[in-house]
């Protein structure tokens, strides 16, 4: 019976993807599987790379701090929307495995911090997908931004965690736990957690992060991505992130 259960005690024993036993009543997924979104991905990400490349001259050709900050402010709504519309629907239903490395979403299997790197990676974001994804979650959020957009809690019931989260504002977070990362999306006051999973029918899925069971965690750090302009600079310039282990 052992082999069953031993990517489970991986898990606990690694910090590579947390590994809790489902709750019931845990809130369902916002979005469906998509296979067409999936059969098309490549050439999606190709049409996002243009626009990015795009609004990038027009950010060169900014002459005022008022442009450079308009040029940014769409670059940060272009990122958020690649994600949110192109990238994390393809990968609706990718299955979770513990070492899942896979580049194709509905294709084999992935892990928490892979799906959390490749669809960066496939945003734009010039990273280290295998390092990254290796190391732990707070080190992962650290290699991305820096201290002034990332806060920690600890011992926070989960219900208080996720309305703090919606009182730090709209936009794209990566949250790291105990054992696991995936993203936090907050719009309109709703905190959708879109991660890959071992728990339920694990696969990747975007639900309520209220009623999430896989946010349940002692320890939370999250990093607000989206508001930090170095890292919205660097995904229109192509800047590559240097690994810090």
């Amino acid at each position: 019976m052992l082999p069953k259960y031993l990517p489970l005690l991986l898990a606990l024993l690694t910090g590579a993807c947390h590994a809790e036993a489902p709750a019931a009543g845990s809130g369902p997924t916002e979005t469906r599987p998509d296979p067409a979104a999936a059969a098309e991905y490549k050439p999606r990400v190709t049409r996002l790379a243009a626009r990015r490349t795009a609004l990038a001259a027009r950010y060169r050709q900014a002459r005022t701090a008022t442009q450079k900050a308009a040029a940014l402010q769409q670059a940060r709504q272009l990122l958020v929307a690649s994600l949110d519309t192109v990238i994390w629907p393809a990968w609706y239903g990718t299955p979770w495995a513990f070492y899942g490395t896979t580049q194709q979403p509905r294709q084999d299997s992935i892990a928490c911090g892979y799906f959390v790197t490749t669809t960066l990676r496939d945003a734009g974001l010039r990273l280290d997908r295998v390092a990254l994804a290796k190391t732990t979650s707070e080190k992962l959020i650290q290699n991305l931004t820096d201290e002034a957009h990332i806060r920690r809690y600890r011992l926070v019931p989960q219900a208080r965690f996720v309305q703090q989260v919606q009182q730090l504002g709209d936009g794209l977070y990566i949250v790291g736990l105990d054992f696991h990362v995936g993203f936090l999306r907050v719009r309109q006051g709703q905190v959708r957690f879109i991660h890959s999973t071992y728990l339920g029918e694990g696969q990747v899925v975007n639900e309520d992060a209220a009623t999430s069971a896989a946010l349940r965690s002692k320890y939370r750090v999250v990093g607000r991505i989206s508001a930090d302009a170095r890292l919205l600079e660097s995904w229109l310039r192509q800047r590559r992130f240097v690994f810090g282990g």
